[in-house]
Parts: C-alpha cells; structure tokens; sequence
C-alpha cells in the first residue's frame, strides 16, 4: 500500500498524521496541564493577596494600638476616663489624692482635647512609682504633663510632696 506512493505523498501523509497526533494530545492533555497551571498560578496570587491583606489587619491593628497609646482612648466619655483614672490611683497605698480637677474640654484643630488634671500627696519613691505605673499601665489616657512640688505646711510643720499630673485625651470633633 505504502510502496505505490511517492516520497512527498508519504512526507504529506507524515505531516497531517504528526499534526493529528499533536491536537489530540494537545486536547487531552497539554490543555489540560496548561488550564491547571493558569488555575494554580491563579490560586497563588489569591493566596499571595490573602496573606498580605492579612498582614495589612495586623499591621493597621498594631498602628491603632500605637495611636490610642499617644492620644488616649477613642470613644469612652471623659467622665468615665475621669473614673478610671481616680480608680487607678486608688489601687496604690501610701499614696493620697489631694485634688482633681473638672475635665477640662478645649477644641484645636477639628479635635476635642480632654484635659484631666490629678494631684496627689505621699512620699517620693511612692509618688514616682505611680506616676510610673501610670505611664505604662494606663490606657485610657496619656500623661501630657507631670510636675512635683514641695510645700511646707504651717499647721504641722511638715513638708508635703505632691504630684500634679495632667491627662490628656484627643477625639475627632462630630
């Protein structure tokens, strides 16, 4: 059958069966590889964008985290702020609340700054340690202002130390 056909007949006849045999394995299976590694490639940039937006979360929960540390709390009434400052203080011994002042609210700049001012009395290492505890323990306020004053008290005689500090907490005007 073969032997009555010319050279170029059988070359013709190589090339269409060649080409026949690659779209048949191009469909079933070179297609086949190449949808999956598009799918694949596909799953991996899904993943990729997954991964990072949860890196985005948790880099913006960090942030906020930094940012109610510098300006206070965001969303708790001053007078509740005023509340927990008073119970924080009240927790430590050898340490006396002199004063507190009204909340103080003044706007600047599109913010309502809320203005706490505290005082209190006991010995040096005492008031330190709070102050201290203050700086690092408190979240609902940050410590704008701290200043100790010495002053001699006629009736008794005796020197007193005392500590003023000021609270100061910034939220977005409405």
């Amino acid at each position: 059958m073969f032997a009555n056909l010319t050279y170029k007949q059988k070359l013709i006849g190589l090339i269409a069966i060649g080409i026949l045999l690659f779209m048949a394995a191009n469909k079933r299976s070179f297609k086949i590889t190449r949808h999956a590694y598009d799918q694949v490639r596909e799953l991996e940039d899904k993943l990729a964008y997954v991964n990072s937006s949860t890196t985005d979360v948790t880099q913006t929960q960090a942030e906020l985290k930094f940012y109610d540390k510098i300006i206070g709390k965001q969303g708790v009434e001053p007078e509740e702020i005023q509340q927990q400052i008073l119970d924080f203080a009240s927790t430590y011994d050898n340490v006396y609340v002199f004063n507190l002042d009204e909340i103080h609210i003044a706007e600047s700049n599109g913010f309502n700054v809320i203005s706490n001012q505290l005082t209190l009395e006991g010995d040096f290492n005492e008031l330190l340690e709070i102050v201290y505890a203050f700086e690092r323990e408190f979240k609902f306020s940050n410590i704008v202002s701290i200043s100790f004053v010495k002053e001699k008290e006629f009736q008794t005689r005796k020197n007193k130390l005392r500590v003023k500090i000021i609270f100061q907490n910034y939220e977005k005007n409405s």
